[in-house]
């Protein structure tokens, strides 16, 4: 569905609010501008609780270079989440010939958190050992992790997420593009100047994040402007659509668990 699409259907069938005066100014109780500020607002709440948003070919969203001894990479802030790190290298293969010196991973980095890397873990009450406080030196990476920090984006809002490579990068690495798979919000925001714009969430819950947008819109607790029931309602719906849209995302995510027998303390008798 185009915005404007979205717009009309929020307004004629879900609002009812279609009672123009024959003369005169729009008796409207809603602007087409402010039913879209409500509609660009669910689409970015409904893609923040669901992350459904994949990326993982935009290189504004999804890329960045490694420099030597840099810990943090702070990401666009549109980023919510990162799925997976992995290094591209800093060169192309022609002809058979890669070009740079250093190439591409075959795996991707390790996912960890702040604990896994600078938390001190006492092996015993009485010992003390400063080797259990050893970090890895500068070299190639390994490991990363999201939660260290955010930083402020260009308004001074914080919120922008910052990647970590563990180790530190050292000046042999440095230079090589570092691809992400990540959840992100919507590249852009939702206007009623723009009404052909198709938003970029999947197609199938274009109709149902409007009840989002009609609950902004009933919420204000007056007879005349609000009606809070019909509002409940509404939140209510859109409750119920991202939890359908959770679950959709987790099975896209599905992998089989294994089991094994007779290793790693998991072990079977037989009679």
């Amino acid at each position: 569905m185009t915005l404007g699409e979205m717009l009309y259907c929020l307004r004629e069938n879900m609002l009812h609010d279609r009672s123009d005066m024959i003369e005169g100014d729009s008796d409207k109780l809603w602007t087409d501008a402010t039913l879209c500020r409500y509609i660009d607002e669910a689409i970015r709440r409904f893609a923040k609780l669901t992350l459904c948003i994949r990326d993982g070919t935009t290189t504004q969203y999804t890329q960045f270079q490694t420099v030597a001894y840099q810990k943090m990479y702070p990401l666009d802030p549109t980023v919510l989440a990162v799925l997976s790190v992995r290094s591209l290298g800093n060169g192309s293969w022609v002809n058979g010939v890669y070009t740079g010196t250093i190439q591409e991973d075959k795996a991707d980095l390790a996912r960890a958190g702040h604990a896994n890397f600078d938390t001190y873990r006492e092996p015993d009450t009485y010992y003390f050992n400063p080797n259990w406080l050893s970090q890895l030196p500068p070299g190639k990476p390994l490991a990363y992790d999201t939660d260290e920090y955010t930083v402020a984006d260009t308004n001074g809002s914080v919120g922008v997420m910052a990647v970590r490579l563990y180790p530190i990068v050292g000046p042999t690495w440095a230079g090589a593009t570092m691809q992400m798979r990540v959840a992100r919000m919507p590249k852009i925001r939702y206007f009623n100047t723009d009404l052909e714009v198709i938003p970029e969430i999947p197609e199938d819950f274009h109709l149902g994040v409007l009840d989002y947008a009609a609950y902004l819109a009933l919420r204000i607790v007056d007879h005349d402007l609000g009606d809070p029931e019909r509002a409940e309602e509404f939140r209510q719906s859109f409750a119920r659509l991202v939890d359908e849209a959770k679950a959709e995302m987790q099975k896209k995510q599905f992998s089989e668990s294994l089991f094994g027998f007779g290793r790693n303390g998991f072990s079977y008798v037989g009679n």
